[in-house]
């Protein structure tokens, strides 16, 4: 990622990474799959403690890397994961990676890149929206 996005933020560098954690080749194309990390949000969702995504793009090195015993360190990846394979189920990710690495400057977030691509301009529907479609991916 370095290589080619060097300042990308560490949300969408491991939530990316993290993907492709449990991977398969699909029509010549790599494609992540459900993986571990999806109980734990389950978990979160079912709690109340997904954070929004304004804040999970907004993190800094420290805040989202954290330390393994930080509460949130493993949430963050997993809600980064299951963001970007959202996106990629709904055939959107590599649309928003270039357009994020296009607009870094003026959003170096990719929070309204995020809510352009999506079509979304509320943000908290649209959790409550992905927080539904992830608990249903187990029913699959």
């Amino acid at each position: 990622m370095r290589a080619n996005f060097p300042r990308c933020p560490p949300w969408f560098d491991e939530g990316l990474a993290s993907l492709y954690e449990a991977s398969a080749e699909r029509n010549g194309q790599i494609q992540g799959l459900v993986n571990w990390r999806l109980k734990e949000l389950e978990r979160a969702i079912k709690e109340g403690r997904t954070i929004s995504f304004q804040k999970l793009t907004s993190m800094g090195t420290q805040e989202f890397y954290g330390t393994n015993t930080s509460a949130g360190y493993s949430q963050y990846y997993a809600q980064a994961r299951y963001l970007c394979y959202y996106l990629q189920q709904k055939g959107l990710l590599v649309k928003y990676y270039h357009q994020f690495v296009a607009e870094f400057e003026r959003d170096p977030t990719g929070y309204g890149t995020l809510k352009a691509v999506l079509g979304e301009q509320d943000m908290e529907a649209f959790k409550k929206k992905w927080e539904k479609y992830l608990l249903q991916l187990w029913e699959r």
